[in-house]
């Protein structure tokens, strides 16, 4: 036997395709192995010629991609692979017809070699990590790349009224002459934007501002009332910045001609309910008599020599002045309007009800004093201006009040009890709070209510 002939012996319980002491047809004998020179990628036409990686061996020559229906799966697997793969190559090509899925089922890429052909590389490579399922379809382009991303656009912006969302900045398109009147439509140079319009000024009532149109009229926390006048609050009532602490109104059922000290400490307390080191107060005389006038006075001289405080007074001679004067105020005195008539004073509340409640809006205090005279009482310009609701009033001279409210700002440091002294009168109402009643008939007499901004 010649050693040819006995190493083929040998090699026929190897599991080689050898019939007897030969290779079946279509293999050729290398390095001692039958292998199919058309297919094998280490002996790839002849024996030893190894394809690189990346290739396959098709009809004997190597190629540059793994085909599964013809095109690579990366690039064919999610959409033309669903066409490709189960169409050409695995249902269309009969296995042999050239093709790798289709042709060489059970050798190398499917199944039978496992670690190169689409067990291995098409799983393991193009179809799971790399072109389908890591990188294209799933992480890159897909998921966390160019389609979670850059696909949905520039993430909006959270904007406040009136403003508009562009290139993820917030921008008033009704004064930006970058964006005027809508994103990117800016305006000539050296123009300005008017209410969302290009043009070369400021018509009124707009004011140039910042380079900006503006309305300062309008409630711009920015512009409140004038340029530049920024509001800490960001809220801004009819040009005034609104300081975001409550308003009060008080009435207090004495005139004080004649009073005690238990009694003026009412008053000062209502008045120094007003913040700050020195309190500016806007008084009213209007029909008031002069004893009235001096007795409120004095007591809120006093209440200010409690606190170590003081107060700045401002006389309103006029009616009409009052609604400007405010605007510089921290409190308004109303006096006993003992010579005055019902018509007046419902007629003033009418005037000065926008402005009051602007005034107490914005942190403001209003007190008005109630006693003596003719008419039904000064508490109607309380009721005509919607800012406290009450129906009558009846005397009460020289008759005892007691505290019901001992909490309230109003009554701090107050007695249980006093005398009311001479023109103190009680109410009819049920809006407010009750803060000092009548000990006989349990009326108010002094009433506080509050107006939060």
């Amino acid at each position: 036997m010649t050693r040819t002939a006995a190493l083929l012996v040998l090699l026929a319980g190897c599991g080689s395709p050898v019939v007897g002491a030969e290779c079946l047809p279509s293999y050729e004998l290398c390095d001692g192995r039958c292998v199919d020179l058309r297919r094998d990628r280490a002996n790839c036409g002849a024996c030893g010629t190894s394809c690189q990686v990346g290739e396959a061996c098709l009809d004997g020559v190597c190629t540059d991609s793994f085909l599964d229906g013809g095109a690579p799966d990366g690039s064919l697997d999610a959409g033309p692979d669903a066409g490709r793969d189960a169409t050409l190559a695995d249902a269309d090509q009969g296995d042999g017809a050239g093709f790798l899925d289709g042709g060489l089922d059970g050798s190398l890429n499917d199944g039978g070699d496992g670690a190169v052909g689409d067990g291995a590389t098409d799983g393991a490579i193009h179809d799971g990590d790399v072109s389908d399922a890591s990188l294209s379809d799933a992480s890159d382009l897909d998921g966390s790349g160019p389609d979670g991303s850059t696909d949905a656009g520039p993430k909006p912006c959270p904007c406040d009224l009136g403003e508009l969302c562009c290139d993820g900045v917030c921008v008033k398109p009704d004064r930006d002459p970058s964006h005027c009147g809508g994103c990117g439509l800016a305006c000539d140079r050296g123009d300005l934007c008017a209410g969302g319009t290009c043009s070369a000024g400021c018509d009124p009532p707009l004011e140039l501002c910042r380079g900006l149109c503006v309305d300062v009229s309008l409630d711009d926390p920015d512009n409140c009332g004038g340029c530049g006048i920024r509001c800490a609050t960001g809220i801004c009532i009819d040009g005034a910045c609104s300081e975001g602490i409550p308003g009060h109104v008080v009435l207090v059922g004495h005139s004080y001609r004649t009073s005690r000290v238990a009694m003026r400490r009412v008053a000062g307390n209502a008045v120094f309910m007003a913040l700050g080191a020195n309190v500016r107060v806007l008084v009213y005389p209007g029909d008031a008599l002069r004893s009235s006038i001096n007795g409120v006075d004095q007591a809120i001289d006093e209440g200010a020599a409690r606190r170590g405080r003081t107060w700045t007074r401002t006389e309103a001679a006029d009616p009409a002045e009052v609604p400007t004067l405010l605007s510089g105020a921290d409190v308004f005195v109303v006096y006993a309007q003992q010579r005055s008539d019902d018509a007046t004073l419902s007629a003033l509340g009418t005037d000065w009800s926008p402005a009051l409640m602007t005034f107490l809006l914005r942190g403001g205090v209003v007190v008005v004093f109630d006693g003596g005279g003719s008419h039904a009482g000064t508490w109607q310009i309380l009721d005509a201006a919607g800012l406290l609701s009450v129906s009558a009033r009846t005397d009460i001279s020289l008759d005892n009040v007691q505290v019901v409210a001992p909490a309230d700002a109003v009554a701090t440091g107050a007695p249980v009890r006093y005398r009311a002294e001479r023109e103190s009168v009680h109410f009819t109402t049920t809006d407010g709070v009750e803060v000092f009643e009548h000990a006989d008939t349990g009326s108010p007499v002094v009433v506080h209510r509050v107006f939060t901004p």
